[in-house]
């Protein structure tokens, strides 16, 4: 009698928390904020981080913050992203990666489209929808060069 009361609580506990589980999953569908961060810029070049090196060269960033939503939109800003210790931006265009799963296959990165930087000061604007992989655990977001080698990284 005892083992069949526990298997009951057993069974309504977990049933319990696999709808609650659902719903909320059900309630972050959409454009719910996963992750807001501010970026940092690359101290030590050639840096791998989450399956994405760091370009050959330091960076320094005076402001940047990046926002990451479950629709897939990406939405970062940079104000000051130039080499260290030279102050200036040498670079015309930029895009956002994300790296979900530690980067752990190609499949785990994903970009936007390039834009622009501003040039000598560094200062852009990404505003793009991304297909995030299923799941997307612990999301590293970079700003990087055309070729995917990243300057700024989210904190």
């Amino acid at each position: 009698m005892r083992r069949s009361i526990r298997f009951a609580i057993a069974t309504a506990l977990l049933a319990g928390l696999v709808l609650g589980t659902g719903t909320v999953a059900a309630a972050n569908r959409g454009h719910h904020k996963i992750l807001d961060v501010p970026l940092i810029g690359l101290a030590v070049p050639r840096t791998v981080i989450a399956g994405v090196t760091g370009a050959g060269h330091a960076w320094a960033i005076d402001e940047g913050n990046a926002k990451l939503f479950s629709d897939g939109r990406l939405l970062i800003n940079v104000e000051g992203l130039v080499l260290t210790p030279e102050g200036t931006n040498p670079v015309a265009t930029v895009k956002g990666v994300v790296s979900c799963n530690g980067g752990a296959t190609a499949a785990d990165i994903v970009s936007s489209d390039v834009v622009p930087l501003s040039i000598p000061d560094g200062d852009a604007h990404i505003n793009q929808w991304l297909t995030l992989p299923s799941p997307c655990l612990n999301p590293v977001i970079f700003v990087t060069n055309a070729g995917g080698a990243w300057f700024a990284v989210s904190d």
